[in-house]
């Protein structure tokens, strides 16, 4: 038997499931990113796929620099946006708090998403550069 390219893996891996994926992680209003009262806060949507239907009983990292900064129950948020808790894809809108020990005007930061299903699957981590920008500029 003849092995299988690379590509052909991928593309079988991702057929058969491929275990949860997260991608195009945004600004929900592409006019604004940050709550109006809360500069530090990102108003942020990320589309999900899971054909395990368990990404609603696992977790969220909310992550800055690579390094998580806090995790949320997704059954929460499946909850509060109406999403079916067997929904195998769709869009989740979070609420990101920035925590930086550090904040200068014109620094950019990677913020990411890295969830975990209900069978301990981990998804890949949708990322997003932001640069951010503190009161009148300069």
């Amino acid at each position: 038997m003849k092995p299988l390219p690379p590509l052909a893996l991928f593309a079988f891996s991702v057929a058969c499931g491929g275990g949860p994926h997260l991608s195009n992680l945004r600004c929900r209003d592409a006019s604004r990113c940050t709550d109006i009262e809360d500069p530090l806060k990102l108003l942020l949507a990320v589309d999900f796929q899971d054909g395990s239907k368990t990404l609603s009983t696992g977790a969220l990292e909310l992550r800055l620099g690579g390094q998580t900064q806090r995790a949320i129950a997704l059954s929460d948020a499946f909850a509060a946006q109406g999403i079916a808790q067997d929904a195998t894809r769709g869009t989740l809108s979070i609420d990101d708090d920035l925590v930086l020990d550090q904040l200068r005007n014109g620094q950019e930061v990677t913020v990411g998403f890295l969830a975990t299903n209900g069978r301990g699957e981990q998804t890949n981590e949708a990322d997003a550069k932001f640069t951010v920008r503190l009161g009148a500029g300069r």
